[in-house]
């Protein structure tokens, strides 16, 4: 298999042409059916241009079997990227919705009231904090302490801008909810 998910290095494709070979070489059907016919039908032994012949048939077929393995994995590939950028898409949204309900602005501090906003804003912006940690690592979590919902709707924007068919995606799941 290749070595990376983008990776073009025949170096990389050999190992897979070769695992393909030796199974169809090693355990194969054909090449026991070739020897049986030999010995039991034919009675006499091939020559070996045939065996030479059929190895390099072989060969080919195994160029075939790692070029489809390389080509299932990068559409594997592809649509789990695709997945993850619309996840992010839908939690960056889901995050900006909420953000208006816990702005809390003034209000009194020695009210129950008062204090459970203040709980809720700061629980808000420490489950966003960590989402954009986990997700964008630490120099972008620094920053949402400053921009806060500016760097959540840059984020997002960037998404869309790499993958407009993920606005078309949030955008019917926003359209459900409402």
């Amino acid at each position: 298999m290749p070595e990376s998910k983008n990776s073009t290095n025949i170096f990389a494709f050999i190992p897979a042409v070769l695992h393909h070979w030796v199974t169809l070489m090693g355990g194969g059907f054909i090449i026991v059916a070739v020897g049986l016919i030999e010995r039991f039908v034919l009675g006499q032994n091939l020559s070996k241009w045939i065996y030479g012949s059929l190895a390099v048939l072989l060969v080919f077929f195994a160029c075939y079997l790692a070029w489809r393995d390389v080509k299932r994995e990068l559409a594997n590939y592809d649509n789990t990227e695709s997945r993850r950028k619309e996840y992010l898409a839908a939690r960056l949204q889901s995050l900006l919705n909420e953000a208006g309900t816990v702005e809390y602005g003034w209000m009194s501090l020695d009210s129950e009231e008062g204090m459970e906003k203040i709980a809720r804003s700061r629980a808000y912006h420490d489950r966003a904090k960590n989402f954009v940690k986990q997700q964008y690592g630490l120099e972008t979590a620094s920053r949402y302490d400053e921009e806060r919902s500016k760097l959540l709707e840059s984020l997002l924007a960037d998404l869309y801008k790499d993958n407009p068919e993920t606005l078309t995606v949030i955008q019917k799941g926003v359209d459900s909810q409402h």
